[in-house]
C-alpha cells in the first residue's frame, strides 16, 4: 500500500496508483554561458532534492477498467492534507520512503474526478485522484 504520513495523520491508499514521472526527470542540472570570446562556460550539478513525485489513478487501464481509484472521503483528507503549506510528509510507495511536499508550484497540487457524475455525491463514491508531490530529501 502506499502511505502518506506526518507521524500523526495519515492516510492508506491503493497500490493501484501509478506514478507517472517516474522515468523522465534527472538530478543533473546544467548552465552553459557563452563567454564574449565564444568560449563556454559550462556548470554541472546534481541536484540534492526536487525530483517530482506524481501519483494518478485512470478511468481506463490496459483491461479497460478504472484503477486507482479512493473514495470522496479519502479525497476529503487528501484536501486536508494538502492545504498545510510547507509541511514536509513521509511518502511510502512500493517500500521506499520519501520526504515531500505537496507541489503546489505545478497547480493543482491534488485534483480528482468523479468516476460517475453523481447530483448528490456520497463519502462512498469513487473518484480518480491526481497527487503532486516534490521529494525534499
Amino acid at each position: 500500500m502506499i502511505t502518506l504520513s506526518d507521524g500523526s495523520t495519515a492516510i492508506t491508499l491503493t497500490d493501484d496508483l501509478l506514478r507517472t514521472d517516474e522515468h523522465g526527470w534527472s538530478p543533473v542540472r546544467q548552465v552553459v554561458t557563452p563567454t564574449l570570446t565564444g568560449a563556454l562556460v559550462i556548470d554541472v550539478s546534481v541536484l540534492q532534492a526536487g525530483e517530482p513525485i506524481t501519483l494518478a489513478g485512470a478511468r481506463q487501464g490496459p483491461d479497460g477498467l478504472p484503477y486507482g481509484l479512493i473514495s470522496r472521503a479519502d479525497f476529503s483528507r487528501l484536501r486536508a492534507m494538502s492545504a498545510q503549506p510547507g509541511k514536509v510528509w513521509s511518502l511510502t510507495l512500493r517500500g521506499v520512503t520519501y520526504q515531500v511536499v505537496w507541489r503546489h508550484e505545478d497547480p493543482p497540487a491534488l485534483d480528482a474526478q468523479d468516476l460517475i457524475d453523481y447530483s448528490d455525491p456520497e463519502d462512498s463514491d469513487w473518484v480518480i485522484p491526481v497527487l503532486k508531490f516534490t521529494r525534499v530529501s
